[in-house]
């Protein structure tokens, strides 16, 4: 069959691709505070309403001088005033005298000079100039950013230095994509709620995605009139839907045949891959359902691979290409499977990017995350020599290059 009408046993590009096609983008936006705006996208430039600075200042702790008094090599000068950071203008000493002046306080228009408070030495009521620096330190008005340009562009995440700007440019609120609603439903009547690690694992990472608002339900057993109507009802709620467990051919999975019950279409059923070969796209009312494996591994790498694109589509945020430098030689031995191997990112003696791998995936051992923070994709029948370049997709939580 054709990849435009096949659904079974989809190659991980294929996959990758078919996720592209189906996520729909042009999420609807919302006005929010700029305080409370981290982890959210802008849905529009943001411009700054003043300048940055807004006056010129100086950018130091010292004192202020007339130029031409320095330029005729004047050293020592008497203490006359101060200039505070909260102080509404200022004036220009007389010719003779200095200023005090802190970080922050406006600088008068006039041809003056800042001296850092080390290069003097004050008693009493005089300063003495020990050395003049090369470059005056005052800020300029709006040298950081001009009213009206832009200063943060459309699809950018915000991260805790973005509301920093938001503010100091006078952005009390902004303009964002509305949170995508993602909902999370670990099935199997042999979970135990007090040992479900599928749920509280998924919503871990998905917390640290951007755009997203999370909503995890109890587990689900395997009963198909439960799972026929929970399906239902989540498809009413739920932007996208992740279902953990029920997806293989056993005959309490019960997951494809209730979306099959409910008319679901099905996208991708089977990918070419270990971990989580059992994966399964399916659309209903509109909403995404990712049916991941049971397995802990299976399902957190299938989280990471493609629920995590679908949710950067959505939002319009790019993906990252990242390759690294193998540390040890590493194959496939599979001609049609690709296969993800855990590795650990790291800088080599040259300093170039580099990854170390045992090359083993074992769907039920969550341990193999410890002290890892990359899977490598590793293609069906290739082998990869010490020094190649290979591909790696970081985890959720980041790099660690230490």
């Amino acid at each position: 069959m054709s990849e435009s009408s096949a659904t079974d046993y989809l190659t991980v590009h294929e996959a990758l691709h078919r996720i592209d096609k189906y996520t729909e983008t042009g999420i609807n936006s919302e006005t929010i505070p700029a305080r409370q705006s981290v982890g959210r996208v802008l849905s529009q430039d943001v411009a700054a309403q003043r300048d940055i600075p807004e006056t010129d200042n100086s950018a130091m702790d010292g004192f202020l001088f007339l130029k031409n008094d320095l330029e005729n090599g004047l050293r020592s000068f008497e203490l006359i005033g101060e200039i505070k950071p909260e102080d509404d203008g200022a004036s220009s000493p007389e010719s003779g005298r200095c200023k005090r002046i802190m970080t922050g306080a406006q600088v008068p228009e006039d041809e003056v000079f800042v001296i850092p408070v080390e290069l003097t030495t004050t008693t009493g009521s005089t300063v003495e100039v020990k050395d003049i620096p090369k470059r005056n330190p005052i800020r300029k008005k709006g040298e950081g950013y001009q009213k009206g340009k832009t200063m943060l562009a459309k699809n950018k995440e915000i991260r805790p230095y973005e509301i920093g700007l938001l503010i100091e440019s006078g952005n009390k609120a902004c303009r964002v994509k509305k949170s995508i609603r993602m909902a999370i439903q670990v099935t199997g009547s042999e979970v135990d709620e007090d040992m479900n690690t599928n749920g509280p694992v998924l919503s871990g990472l998905m917390e640290t995605w951007p755009g997203v608002e999370i909503e995890t339900h109890p587990v689900l057993p395997d009963d198909f009139d439960k799972v026929v109507d929970r399906m239902k009802e989540l498809s009413g709620s739920a932007d996208v839907v992740c279902t953990t467990g029920g997806i293989s051919k056993g005959a309490r999975d019960f997951i494809l045949p209730a979306m099959k019950e409910l008319g679901a279409e099905i996208i991708i059923r089977n990918i070419q891959q270990k971990p989580g070969k059992p994966i399964t796209f399916t659309k209903l009312n509109g909403t995404l359902f990712f049916h991941l494996p049971g397995n802990p591994i299976s399902a957190t790498f299938c989280a990471e691979m493609y629920v995590r694109r679908v949710v950067r589509n959505m939002l319009e945020l790019p993906h990252l290409n990242l390759k690294a430098v193998a540390a040890n030689s590493l194959e496939n031995h599979r001609e049609e499977k690709t296969l993800f191997a855990p590795g650990k990112l790291f800088l080599d003696k040259n300093q170039r990017l580099s990854v170390r791998s045992k090359g083993v995936m074992r769907s039920h051992l969550l341990q193999l995350y410890r002290d890892n923070d990359v899977y490598l994709r590793l293609e069906p029948g290739t082998r990869y020599g010490k020094g190649d370049l290979i591909e790696v997709i970081p985890f959720s939580t980041g790099i660690d290059l230490s």
